[in-house]
């Protein structure tokens, strides 16, 4: 469909999402009457290349996407982010074997599956820090078991497709290696252990996957994570992800924004003329916007430059963590000063904008890392001057 179609039809289901995000907040629940709607719409291709039966849109017109859905529920925005830039990356970067991303795509267009990725454990963090997972992966005849505990789970109460990443321990006492395997909902030994309690974006069902003694076939093995292919074109995967957390951070500031001005208009303290016309209130408000708009400057400059390969000026991939920590900071200072304006009742938990300032932080520990992300800019500017 066109991209003025879509994101007008992700704004129509966010106002639906966004009348039972309290519910699913307050329970921790998972909103699996979202992705009823998601996959009637046929949201769940959207990432899906065209050869492949999908819609195959742009970047651009997905972080436009995303930002929509999260002005009526952060959660459920989040967790389709996870499902579609799997394919939006893959288009770019080819990392899966054939047969299994036209699985995927066939799942997802066909039958409404769900996919994302297991990789993160309690104690290894972020897989983007270099550690190694103590998922294990051991080869027996004809295939693998896999056994171990994966954390941060999002979508995990309705995943068929989970990618794990285990490590690989040599026979010979070697150097262990990454590897990147198929687990399917059905197999033998998966189960979910219903964790996921937290904070903010309470409603993304981010629970564990636990693996006991599962046994996959050779053809489940996806390939070497610590064996990567080089390619100028980066980790498209990081690309995709980033600018979806931005965007939909965003899209949950701008729910913030849009509630603090109505409750400005309405509110009359004693009757008297309402708070829109303190001066204290209007220059919050103005700075709220003006937040939201450079989110979205920096968001639209990022995609545009990666999907144009442009690389004048600032590396495309350069702007692309710099549009992420920028997006996460401003969101953060613009539902601080919407919270600001409705003063002491946007603490009351009936009100939906406690709920934007606790999910607007959630970003925050998303990858790229504030501190690995300006050490990448450092490392543009400093150690290859050239490149930029």
């Amino acid at each position: 469909m066109p991209d003025s179609e879509v994101v007008a039809l992700a704004a129509s289901l966010a106002e639906r999402f966004a009348e039972r995000a309290t519910g699913h907040d307050r329970d921790g629940s998972f909103p699996h009457e979202n992705f009823a709607d998601l996959r009637e719409a046929g949201f769940l291709k959207l990432t899906v290349p065209r050869t492949h039966g999908g819609d195959e849109i742009s970047l651009t017109e997905f972080v436009q996407v995303q930002e929509a859905l999260a002005r009526g529920d952060g959660s459920t925005a989040l967790a389709l982010n996870m499902h579609l830039i799997r394919f939006g990356a893959e288009r770019e970067s080819h990392s899966y074997p054939p047969f299994w991303f036209d699985e995927l795509c066939r799942g997802a267009v066909e039958d409404g599956r769900l996919v994302n990725t297991a990789a993160t454990e309690e104690g290894l963090g972020s897989p983007a820090g270099g550690g190694i997972p103590e998922t294990v992966a051991t080869p027996v005849e004809g295939g693998w078991v896999l056994g171990g505990r994966k954390t941060f789970v999002t979508l995990a109460p309705e995943l068929w497709y989970m990618p794990v990443l285990a490590r690989i321990d040599p026979r010979d006492g070697g150097e262990a290696e990454i590897g990147d395997f198929m687990v399917l909902r059905d197999d033998s030994g998966v189960s979910i252990d219903e964790t996921w309690d937290a904070l903010g974006m309470r409603a993304t069902g981010s629970h564990d996957l636990v693996l006991e003694g599962v046994r996959l076939g050779n053809d489940r093995f996806l390939g070497y994570r610590s064996r990567p292919k080089p390619s100028p074109r980066g980790r498209a995967s990081g690309v995709w992800f980033a600018l979806g957390v931005a965007a939909t951070t965003t899209g949950v500031a701008q729910a913030a924004f849009d509630y603090a001005v109505s409750f400005a208009r309405e509110r009359a303290p004693n009757g008297l003329r309402t708070i829109a016309e303190f001066p204290g209130v209007r220059r919050r408000i103005a700075r709220i916007a003006l937040l939201l708009q450079r989110n979205r400057a920096l968001i639209a400059d990022a995609a545009a430059a990666w999907e144009g390969g442009e690389e004048s000026g600032m590396l495309a991939s350069d702007r692309v963590v710099v549009a992420k920590i920028d997006a996460l900071n401003n969101a953060i200072e613009a539902v601080d000063e919407a919270m600001r304006v409705v003063g002491g009742v946007s603490l009351q938990k009936h009100r939906p904008i406690e709920r934007y300032y606790r999910d607007v932080r959630a970003g925050l520990h998303n990858p790229p890392l504030e501190d690995r992300a300006l050490e990448q800019i450092a490392r543009t500017a400093l150690d290859f001057p050239d490149a930029g």
